[in-house]
């Protein structure tokens, strides 16, 4: 079982993620040369970087924990490594510019599956509790 605050927790970093990953879109042309670290504004574009390797980090751990817990903590489990590996793959295809536009694609979809993958355990145990 994954405790409600581990999944809101996880939720709140990949908001964070994206909107940090919005910031990039935001500074850097999308018309940029191809290259793995930009020659301005590096620090929004590093804390992008970092965050996503912890989140991915973290999101291994969370699927490992949950292997014997229930259905839908293993199902949200797998969907937000799933959802942020997706992004991480989109990131990387963003580097080269052909890719660019496909990578974006890919990172917002990786962030929304990973959101709503770290929901389905909260539905879970909501559904669970008792009313009152």
């Amino acid at each position: 079982m994954i405790s409600r605050w581990v999944c809101i927790v996880m939720m709140i970093g990949v908001v964070i993620e994206f909107g940090l990953g919005v910031g990039c879109l935001v500074l850097f042309p999308v018309g940029r040369p191809d290259q793995w670290l930009p020659t301005q504004n590096k620090g929004v574009y590093v804390a992008h970087a970092v965050l996503g390797a912890l989140l991915t980090i973290s999101a291994l751990v969370i699927v490992l924990r949950v292997l014997d817990g229930s259905k839908f903590a293993r199902l949200g489990a797998r969907l937000g490594l799933g959802g942020i590996v997706l992004g991480a793959v989109g990131g990387t295809l963003a580097v080269s510019h052909p890719w660019r536009l496909t990578g974006l694609g890919l990172m917002l979809v990786g962030a929304l599956v990973a959101f709503f993958g770290y929901v389905i355990p909260l539905a879970d145990s909501a559904a669970r509790e008792p009313a009152g």
